[in-house]
Formats: C-alpha cells, sequence, structure tokens
C-alpha cells in the first residue's frame, strides 16, 4: 500500500510542477509581447536562452519547496 501512495504523490507532485512551469511560461510570455520566444531560440539568440534557463531554475527551486 505505501508504494502506491507513494507513487500517486510523485505524479501528483508531477503534474502540479509541470502545470507550475507551463502556467508560469504562459503568463511570463504574454507580459513581454515583444519577444517571440521560440523564435528567437530557433534563431540561437544565446541571451534568450541563457534567461529562460534562469527563469526555468528559479521556477523549480520554488515549485519545487511549494510541493513539498
Amino acid at each position: 500500500m505505501d508504494l502506491g501512495n507513494y507513487l500517486l504523490s510523485i505524479l501528483i507532485s508531477l503534474a502540479v510542477g509541470l502545470g507550475g512551469f507551463v502556467l508560469a511560461f504562459k503568463i511570463f510570455d504574454w507580459m513581454t509581447p515583444g519577444i517571440d520566444f521560440g523564435a528567437q531560440l530557433t534563431s540561437g539568440n544565446r541571451a534568450v536562452a541563457i534567461f529562460l534557463a534562469g527563469l526555468f531554475i528559479g521556477l523549480g527551486l520554488l515549485l519545487g519547496s511549494a510541493v513539498k
């Protein structure tokens, strides 16, 4: 029984974390209408890639502590 509860807890935490990442990225994308992040990343803009990496690391730390 403990293994089932543990796996369910992991799946719920994963869903909440991924949902939080997608929601935060959509909100951030909405707040910066002049920048198309997808086009910037495919064109090789490293500054945008580093910025998004920092954003995702910060969100990961925040959501990781919130999900616990």
